[in-house]
């Protein structure tokens, strides 16, 4: 069964997710947001990155598109209230009718290995025989 992770922007929590994708050698996870707030996802990331002058790569209001660069206080939590941390943070990515993603860059090994040893299992089964 996969862990399921707490998401709390600026403290509040917003969601959970099982960062379910990952690319290993480069210390990214990533996974799909299950919100738990009424709010329109894609106004919420619009409105705090304007308020915070948090960088967006790509808005497009129309589709309901937002892609961020790192939000500081989007924090994600594990089992026994473990923060996944990256050094290039957390981001969110996705469109208001197909959901959203959140993409954390840079967790550092050995905590990557530890804390998501099927991500490293998988990868690794790429390249055997």
């Amino acid at each position: 069964m996969a862990s399921i992770y707490s998401v709390e922007l600026n403290g509040d929590l917003i969601g959970h997710t099982q960062l379910e994708n990952a690319d290993p050698p480069m210390g990214v996870v990533r996974g799909k947001v299950e919100f738990s707030i009424t709010e329109d996802i894609y106004s919420l990331f619009k409105r705090y990155c304007i308020e915070q002058q948090v960088a967006v790569n790509q808005d497009d209001e129309e589709f309901g598109f937002i892609d961020t660069q790192n939000i500081p206080v989007l924090k994600v939590y594990g089992d026994g209230d473990i923060e996944v941390t990256g050094e290039s943070g957390a981001s969110i990515c996705g469109f208001s009718d197909d959901g959203f993603e959140i993409t954390i860059v840079g967790v550092p090994y050995p905590f990557y290995g530890e804390e998501f040893p099927h991500h490293i299992e998988a990868y690794d089964s790429q390249f055997s025989r």
